[in-house]
């Protein structure tokens, strides 16, 4: 501890503050946004974690003396809150951020204008991805103060002080702001984050009742009725950009550096927040946890050697299944050191597909992948997108059918067919502008009235409509309709499997008839995909109608999710 006492984690990353300052008065008060999808809030049952970036740039901030609020909009409609930011309105108050990816901009935009219009004296910050990609139109925008552009870790503070002090931000690299009515734009930030500026999370900074002790993560570690409510999850990143060069993907569009943590910082974080939040269940955040394999071999001994009890969940990339590296000796270990899930990112079930985007996997890396996986009791989950640029019809059905095909030989694998979400600033974000046609907006406000509020719009992926590519936008979106009613009965069935595992006593005549009930949406959705029959899809209101009956249930609150 130090002298004001705040545990201090002896890793390498967290102490490694930027700047700290010798002065332990607190400096002022700095409120973070994560912002919401869409302007209803989710139920908080769902139990997720706060943002990774938002967490990074308030746990920096904390470092640094300033007094954080994290807010999040996920479980908040748009004006509940801008009143909690109006309630935190006074002198100590130097200014509000957010994080912003394109899927939450209508959310910020709403929040922003909304708190500027009832009190323009706020500063209102803005950074993320979108903000970065768009800065001229960001900061055009009356409801933005500050833009900051790329990798705001070492400049959140620059930012907080200079405010704080009333000083000018023209010497703070990397960012655009207003001043005397003009747009200044200053010089770019050509610093990168390492872990010298990013340290490991400081949880201190959120409420855990919300997150770690209702978290649906855990909800994947077992099927039994309510036992995921004894885990405390807390996440962790061992690793900053990622070592693929996916042409889809956002990693591309920042090029940021890779960089790992040892395994025994990793062990150390660990044991740290078993110690100091009970924490039994850990989520590593990684885009690709296995990304080196001393690294993880090195992971697994000291798990071993330490006799540490710990459930994990890593995402892996199903290229690493061989027999040089996670084999079927080796995946064994990773079960018994408590390894309970691999999330992995198939994409395509077309080769071709999985070559133009750049993916390092071939159909048959994901079927061995998910055979060595069966081989223990780690769920295999994986998901899958159609809807991309230069796909073909008969590329989208190779998709659909290897996930189906995934399913019926290995009952315990978890797939999901999503629609292409197209990330502005990536490679074939570009090949969609120049050789589709696609026509990006030119404002915020465009941005804003871009959005659908059909089929996707919930989990904030565009409507088709959008997608001038697409050859057959009708059967995409019936075809889309059918697969989200087949993996949620899919999965909810196997949750369920325990009512006839020799646990029948737990279960009531409901629970009975709503397996049941799911089991026939599973069957009838399957047969629908396998024979590209997607007219006169009843079970979508009969799955509504299950879910809202199943979220009202005490023993099952989960079922409809």
């Amino acid at each position: 501890m130090d002298n004001s006492g705040e545990v201090i984690n002896t890793t390498a990353g967290f102490k490694a503050a930027i700047r700290r300052k010798e002065v332990q008065e607190q400096k002022g008060r700095i409120l973070l946004i994560n912002p919401g999808i869409n302007s209803l809030p989710i139920n908080k049952s769902m139990g997720m974690f706060p943002n990774n970036g938002i967490m990074i740039l308030g746990t920096i901030l904390k470092q640094n003396n300033f007094d954080v609020k994290i807010i999040d909009g996920r479980y908040l409609n748009v004006e509940e809150v801008i009143n909690q930011v109006l309630s935190f309105a006074d002198d100590d108050l130097i200014f509000v951020g957010f994080g912003i990816m394109t899927i939450q901009l209508k959310y910020s935009y709403l929040v922003s204008s909304g708190i500027k219009e009832r009190n323009p004296n706020i500063t209102t910050v803005w950074g993320g991805v979108h903000p970065t990609l768009f800065p001229e139109q960001t900061i055009s925008d009356n409801a933005v103060d500050v833009c900051v552009v790329n990798q705001c870790a070492s400049t959140i503070v620059d930012i907080a002080d200079a405010i704080a002090e009333t000083a000018d931000l023209e010497n703070i690299p990397g960012i655009h702001y207003k001043a005397d009515g003009k747009i200044i734009s200053t010089q770019p930030n050509c610093v990168q984050d390492d872990f010298d500026i990013v340290p490991f999370l400081d949880f201190s900074i959120m409420n855990h009742e919300d997150y770690s002790r209702n978290n649906n993560v855990a909800m994947d570690s077992t099927v039994e009725d309510d036992d995921y409510k004894k885990y405390i999850v807390y996440p962790i990143n061992t690793a900053l950009g990622c070592n693929f060069k996916c042409t889809f993907c956002i990693n591309e569009i920042l090029q940021k550096k890779h960089l790992l943590r040892s395994a025994e910082e990793i062990v150390d974080r660990i044991k740290f927040l078993q110690k100091e939040y009970g924490a039994n269940y850990i989520h590593f955040n990684d885009e690709n946890f296995f990304a080196n394999k001393e690294r993880i071999y090195k992971f697994v001994e000291l798990i071993r050697r330490e006799k540490i009890k710990i459930k994990w969940r890593p995402s892996v990339n199903a290229c690493y299944f061989n027999k040089r590296y996670i084999n079927d000796e080796f995946v064994k270990e990773l079960e018994e050191s408590g390894m309970i899930i691999a999330v992995m990112g198939f994409e395509s079930g077309s080769v071709e597909m999985l070559k133009r985007l750049k993916k390092p996997l071939r159909v048959d890396a994901i079927y061995r992948s998910i055979e060595t996986l069966s081989k223990t009791k780690i769920i295999s989950r994986a998901s899958f997108m159609t809807g991309l640029p230069g796909e073909t019809e008969e590329e989208m059905k190779e998709t659909f059918d290897l996930a189906l095909d995934l399913e019926k030989r290995y009952p315990a694998f978890q797939g999901n067919v999503l629609p292409f979400r197209l990330y502005p600033g990536s490679p074939l974000y570009d090949e969609a502008v120049c050789d589709y046609g696609y026509k990006p907006p030119a404002s915020i406000t465009e941005w804003i009235n871009f959005e659908d509020s059909e089929v996707v719009d919930s989990i904030g992926y565009q409507h088709s409509s959008h997608y001038p590519w697409i050859p057959n936008r009708n059967n995409f979106e019936l075809r889309s309709k059918v697969y989200r009613t087949y993996q949620r009965s899919q999965l909810n069935t196997q949750r369920a499997k325990w009512i006839f595992s020799g646990q029948t006593s737990k279960a009531s005549f409901q629970q009975k008839i709503r397996y049941y009930v799911f089991m026939l949406l599973f069957r009838l959705s399957r047969f629908r995909l396998k024979n590209q029959f997607y007219k006169f899809h009843f079970e979508d209101k009969l799955l509504k109608l299950l879910t809202s009956i199943s979220q009202s249930h005490r023993h099952w609150p989960w079922l409809g999710s």
